[in-house]
């Protein structure tokens, strides 16, 4: 059973339901295919490469509440490197993905990682994703999950391990970045009504004080 209810309506919703998440990852490691997943609930073996970034748009339900989800697929490719940036800005949230079977991939997460902490003004939420669990991995391969999952840890950052060809854990991973993020904002919200509420305050103190001063006794 699917934790999201989609609507395929492209109606423009309030500001604080549109959520920005940007897909990060070496070429082939399966971004494109999680968002596929994720999106028109297929898969296909013969993906192409994603050229600079691709973009995607879809509606669900949280809580009775409709989500709006500008998904972001960047390229992995080395000569897209400098146009990355642009894509994950002001991104709400942000997957890194890794391909167990490419070393390589696993290498880059530190990379993808730094490069939100330097270019981001507000950190997204982020999820480390060991993609491609429906195959069959070698010893090396799943000690490459390990150090994924401690590296996670050390980090804060949560672990998952998906299969854009099955679909595991693809609902499970978009589902926690939602609803972190809907957290994050409330929270923003409540201190933005916590500093509006204390000049008030603030105001009416210095008031009745001011009141006092002014009084006289008989």
């Amino acid at each position: 059973m699917s934790l999201f209810s989609a609507d395929s309506s492209d109606e423009e919703l309030p500001k604080q339901n549109v959520i920005k998440i940007v897909m990060l990852g070496q070429t082939g490691c399966g971004k494109t295919s999680i968002v596929m997943r994720f999106i028109e609930n297929t898969f296909s073996e013969t993906t192409s490469t994603t050229i600079g970034a691709a973009f995607f748009l879809k509606t669900v339900m949280i809580n009775n509440e409709p989500i709006n989800i500008r998904l972001w697929d960047t390229s992995g490719q080395e000569r897209f490197k400098s146009l990355v940036p642009l894509y994950y800005r002001h991104a709400a949230a942000a997957v890194l993905v890794f391909d167990p079977s490419d070393t390589l991939s696993f290498t880059k997460l530190k990379y993808w990682q730094n490069e939100l902490e330097n270019n981001c003004e507000r950190l997204p939420v982020i999820a480390i994703v060991a993609n491609k669990a429906d195959l069959n991995l070698n010893e090396q391969q799943k000690e490459l999950i390990l150090k994924a999952q401690n590296y996670a840890k050390q980090s804060q950052i949560q672990f998952f391990q998906t299969s854009a060809k099955t679909g595991k854990s693809i609902q499970d991973l978009f589902h926690y970045l939602l609803e972190q993020v809907l957290k994050q904002q409330q929270t923003q919200i409540n201190k933005q009504k916590l500093e509006w509420d204390q000049p008030i305050v603030s105001n009416k103190k210095n008031t009745k004080d001011k009141n006092n001063e002014n009084s006289t006794c008989c």
